[in-house]
């Protein structure tokens, strides 16, 4: 893991905020205090899709050492059954939009339905810094807004694709001459293709276009702040690593309210590794953890957060495919029935086995930030309310 002071990362946290939402002069100022009894609620998305057999199945919990042992500190639902297209933009849109979403894979689209981030918003009243979605996976650019004419992205989350970010502010670095301050070119190039080729889509991708783009001061101090990064001492060994970083730094400098953090480093399965896969999974288990541990040690989140951690799908089942675990589109049990487990604020501990559905998230995290969806596919969690 690599470290950025507060300072850098301040500077950083421009590339999120699109000047309509937050004028310059106020992004570096500390939060509104909030009264003691706000409820502070984290998404995370288990991402990229993993199986039960992997995960919480008796020979799975290898592999889970720290959800493992949280389980018994929380409510875990055995069950929560995927619907919806198998894919990872519908399944997380789904999830923060309490509707089955049916778009464009690959995130160029907008969910039809407002997200929940939108909802809060314009309900409460909230700022731009009170709603984050801080993702590994590159297509998620437009998950902070949907595309209703009513709510949109002056109400949405601020989107931070921290790995596309990296790579696009680095691509003019490495392109200098070493007098530019980079001495070994090479070096770097080598570092940043072990973080960015992390995923199995790898190196050289692109920011879409249904993004936010940056402008030419956010990508200079970007580059700078990375150039200083580069040369420390420590360094982020995967993209899961760099969004974990980002979204503590995001709750200690601005301790939204809602917040959507999504790990995707497991989609490596692709790649067809088994054993990268598990890796994938173990540093996922680490990094929910530590997102937990910041929770119950930050000030602003101790004892009035709750987290709700589940996949956003599964993968297919070896029955039904050699190496099913390669991919998720078969619609089998393995890639729908996925679970919940929740931890903190209103979480009773045990375990659920009445289903529940990923369009259920958003109806309970509604519910209880006292946000009006309207009609929507999803139900609250009465085990949650």
């Amino acid at each position: 893991m690599f470290s950025l002071s507060k300072r850098q990362f301040l500077r950083l946290s421009g590339l999120a905020i699109a000047d309509r939402l937050l004028p310059w002069r106020l992004r570096a100022q500390e939060p509104e205090p909030r009264a003691e009894g706000d409820l502070k609620i984290i998404l995370v998305t288990f991402g990229g899709g993993v199986r039960y057999a992997e995960t919480f199945a008796p020979e799975g919990l290898r592999n889970i050492p720290r959800l493992r042992a949280l389980r018994s500190e929380g409510r875990f639902f055995k069950t929560c059954i995927n619907s919806g297209v198998l894919s990872h933009y519908n399944s997380t849109s789904s999830i923060v939009t309490g509707n089955w979403q049916r778009v464009d894979d690959f995130g160029f689209g907008r969910a039809a339905s407002p997200t929940l981030f939108e909802r809060y918003r314009k309900a409460s009243g909230a700022g731009p810094t009170d709603a984050w979605a801080i993702c590994t996976n590159k297509s998620f650019a437009t998950m902070g807004a949907g595309r209703s004419r009513d709510f949109g992205e002056p109400f949405g989350a601020n989107v931070v694709l921290p790995k596309q970010l990296l790579l696009e502010a680095v691509s003019g670095v490495i392109a200098r001459a070493p007098a530019a301050g980079v001495a070994d070119r090479a070096n770097v190039l080598r570092r940043l293709e072990n973080i960015l080729n992390a995923g199995y889509e790898g190196i050289g991708w692109t920011i879409f276009e249904g993004g936010r783009r940056l402008d030419r001061q956010v990508k200079d101090t970007l580059t700078r702040s990375l150039v200083e990064y580069i040369h420390g001492p420590e360094a982020p060994s995967s993209g899961d690593e760099l969004t974990f970083f980002v979204a503590r730094e995001v709750m200690r400098e601005f301790a939204p309210r809602l917040m959507l953090v999504n790990f995707w480093d497991m989609d490596v399965a692709h790649w067809g590794a088994y054993s990268l896969y598990l890796q994938a999974i173990a540093k996922t288990d680490r990094l929910c953890g530590m997102l937990w541990d910041e929770a119950q040690t930050n000030p602003a989140y101790k004892g009035r957060t709750l987290m709700l951690t589940l996949p956003e799908l599964g993968r297919d089942g070896d029955a039904d495919t050699a190496n099913g675990f390669l991919n998720h589109r078969s619609g089998d049990p393995s890639c729908r029935n996925t679970w919940m487990l929740a931890l903190g604020a209103g979480a009773a501990k045990g375990e659920t086995d009445r289903p529940i559905a990923h369009v259920d998230i958003c109806a309970t995290a509604a519910e209880l930030l006292g946000v009006k969806l309207g009609e929507t596919a999803g139900r609250p969690i009465a085990e949650l309310i």
